[in-house]
């Protein structure tokens, strides 16, 4: 056994840290599945109504969140359907974040 682990240690070494490599890959891509949030178009929504609503959460201007917005779900206008489901540059952690929201102290 020790002769086998001696002459096979490298490739026994590149199948470990191939191994390792992987499950840290799929564990990173798992995390970056819940980092946007997913929004179906509602009757009266526009890409600017819904940057007026989601743009500050991440610090975008309204212009900059709409570019990414066209370019992630590959829209070649802004023109956008009822049903449509986008993607939008906003955490799924956030998303129940209002505009309208007080914050009090209670002493």
């Amino acid at each position: 056994m020790q002769a086998f682990i001696k002459n096979y240690s490298i490739v026994l070494l590149f199948i470990v840290t191939t191994i390792v490599t992987g499950i840290i890959l799929i564990f990173s891509l798992s995390e970056d599945s819940d980092q946007y949030l997913e929004v179906v178009v509602q009757e009266g929504d526009s890409l600017w109504t819904i940057a007026e609503k989601y743009h500050k959460i991440n610090g975008m201007k309204q212009e900059d969140f709409i570019i990414w917005v066209q370019a992630e779900n590959q829209l070649n206008t802004a023109m956008i359907q009822v049903g449509d489901v986008l993607v939008l540059p906003v955490n799924s952690a956030d998303s129940s974040y209002s505009e309208n929201q007080l914050a009090f102290r209670k002493d």
